[in-house]
């Protein structure tokens, strides 16, 4: 059987990205990535990958999803060729007769350092 310095057990974001991330700093590591599903990246990543949203996660999440931005706004040379980023716009809609959450919502981007503006109808209608 084959002996490895490392093994990774996902290849989705995280896992590729600290196979990666080690194979930079020591190139000879024996490291293997188990992956479940027929190609890397297949479930949460794929569905992640298309659009970075900063407000992603929640609580607990968010501020791990902000920590990344700096990386694909300006990843490491020969990481990318072409930029990981363009710029694009999200929406949060909340029910008028639910205030509270909306409130609970800014708090949490505000928390998280996560730019952001409320809109009201007219605001919306001209992004729309």
């Amino acid at each position: 059987m084959s002996q490895f310095d490392i093994l990774i057990v996902g290849a989705g974001i995280a896992g590729a990205s600290l196979a990666w991330s080690l194979m930079q700093r020591a190139p000879g590591l024996k490291l293997l990535i188990l992956e479940a599903e027929s190609q890397p990246g297949y479930h949460t990543t794929g569905r992640s990958a298309a659009f970075y949203a900063e407000t992603y996660g929640g609580p607990t999440v968010q501020p791990l999803t902000s920590a990344s931005k700096r990386f694909f706004q300006r990843p490491p040379k020969g990481f990318s060729d072409t930029a990981i980023l363009s710029p694009r716009g999200a929406l949060h809609i909340r029910h008028a007769d639910a205030p509270g959450t909306l409130a609970a919502l800014e708090a949490e981007f505000e928390h998280g350092h996560v730019a952001h503006q409320r809109l009201g109808r007219e605001g919306i209608l001209n992004k729309v």
